[in-house]
């Protein structure tokens, strides 16, 4: 009776660390990008938006979440954007980088802040470098099951 009691005191200690750690073990890498819309795209910026969401889901199965949010009187843009892992994240960046559509994007898109948050790959940071710098790991934070 005793060692039952010791193993089950000892799962019972156990049990809540090793969920407490897991948040630590979440390999997503996420981009939160706030932006500012070019007056003259603000007419086609509905129908741009649509194409990228539509093409980032066909192409890249490693991108979990991709949003964009408009604020009212339709000059700023957030997107946020998750990737299952750092090579998702790289990939993404990789494909944004020869895509027929990048120079729009850009000429649409006037990026006034770029985080990147996960552990980033010293590649991921070298592929970004001419977008952001900001890229911040994770110090503490929890997930619902």
């Amino acid at each position: 009776m005793k060692k039952i009691f010791l193993i089950l005191m000892t799962v019972l200690l156990i049990l809540p660390i090793s969920s407490y750690a897991d948040h630590h073990n979440d390999k997503s890498i996420i981009f939160y990008l706030d932006m500012n819309v070019a007056p003259e795209k603000a007419e086609n910026l509905d129908k741009f938006v649509a194409y990228l969401s539509e093409t980032v889901e066909r192409t890249e199965p490693g991108t979990t979440y991709y949003k964009y949010f408009i604020s009212n009187d339709k000059t700023k843009i957030s997107l946020l954007e998750v990737y299952q892992d750092d090579a998702s994240a790289l990939f993404h960046v990789k494909s944004f980088l020869k895509a027929v559509h990048r120079d729009e994007f850009l000429g649409t898109f006037e990026i006034t802040n770029f985080q990147v948050l996960g552990e980033s790959s010293e590649e991921l940071k070298l592929a970004m470098v001419d977008f952001t710098d900001d890229h911040r790991t994770l110090i503490d934070g929890y997930k619902r099951k």
